[in-house]
Formats: C-alpha cells, sequence, structure tokens
C-alpha cells in the first residue's frame, strides 16, 4: 500500500513538475504562486502540498514565503535541482 501511494505522489510531482515548466518563464522569474497549481492541475490542494513537499525534498522547487498569512502563501522558484528537471521534462540536453 506505501507503494502505491509513493507512486501517486511520485506521478502526481511530475505533473506539478510538467506544469511548472509550461510556466517557465513566470517560474524562473518572479516566481509562481502555489495556489494557482492546484486547480490548473485539477488535484486536490493535500495532493498539490504531498507533491511540492516531494518536490521541494528533491530541491527541484522553493517555497518562498509570499506574506504572512492565513493559511501561508507562497511562490514557487527554482531549487538547486530545477534545471536537470526542466531538461529531462522538456527533452532538451543538459546545460540548456
Amino acid at each position: 500500500m506505501a507503494d502505491d501511494r509513493k507512486a501517486v505522489t511520485e506521478e502526481n510531482a511530475r505533473r506539478g513538475a510538467g506544469w511548472v515548466v509550461e510556466n517557465r518563464a513566470e517560474f524562473e522569474g518572479e516566481g509562481v504562486g502555489g495556489d494557482r497549481r492546484a486547480p490548473a492541475l485539477r488535484m486536490a490542494d493535500a495532493e498539490v502540498t504531498e507533491a511540492l513537499d516531494h518536490l521541494e525534498a528533491r530541491e527541484e522547487v522553493v517555497r518562498v514565503p509570499r506574506a504572512l498569512t492565513t493559511p501561508p502563501q507562497f511562490l514557487l522558484k527554482p531549487g538547486r535541482g530545477w534545471r536537470e528537471l526542466r531538461d529531462e521534462l522538456s527533452g532538451t540536453g543538459a546545460g540548456t
């Protein structure tokens, strides 16, 4: 059962990363509001959070606090592993 959940989380993380690749100009510039992803991906908030946790743990994205609000709002920005993931998902060579 844990393997099933891990597979779902990985798939959701890849879907989320794919969406970020499609919006990469904004993501690599000012950052993308985390609140935009759930509706765009048609995923529940909990699934988006879990996917972000997964991507952030691998340092592919980082969450930067946007404001001290409840619930917290944040921007997604590239992490240290972003370039490799971007290149893999977009089909470009490393270092582009």
